[in-house]
């Protein structure tokens, strides 16, 4: 048991891009791989807000942790429920994420719970 899923308060829903092929065409599609995962979502590093004449921008660089077998890859679209994990739906969020860290238990037996995977979080919204 993961000592720190008492810390994950937020839900997540992992979307890939693989490759089907339907009549002998292949072609890239946007597939849910995994729903309602327990996550949370830290250390919030929210860039300033780019007004453009066009649409304003802000870019987002967070990190998320969750289970350390939680099948994530590099490029996935996270779409996060702030607080679902609680019972509260605040708000979602969608993330692309970066290359997942794991990070072991020190001991080797998993007896601490301390072991997580952290996943570097990408957002670069339009801001309406």
């Amino acid at each position: 048991m993961y000592q720190l899923s008492s810390w994950f308060s937020d839900l997540m829903d992992v979307y890939r891009v693989v490759t089907t092929a339907t009549n002998g065409l292949s072609r890239p599609q946007r597939q849910l791989v995994l729903e309602a995962v327990p996550c949370r979502v830290y250390s919030n590093q929210k860039n300033n807000i780019n007004l453009r004449n066009t649409a304003a921008t802000v870019r987002e660089d967070e990190k998320l942790a969750c289970a350390i077998d939680t099948d994530i890859q590099a490029g996935d679209e996270l779409i996060v429920t702030r607080g679902g994990a609680m019972g509260r739906n605040i708000r979602t969020e969608r993330y692309i994420a970066s290359q997942p860290t794991l990070y072991f238990d020190p001991i080797g037996s998993a007896a601490t719970g301390l072991e997580h995977m952290e996943v570097g979080l990408h957002a670069d919204n339009i801001v309406r």
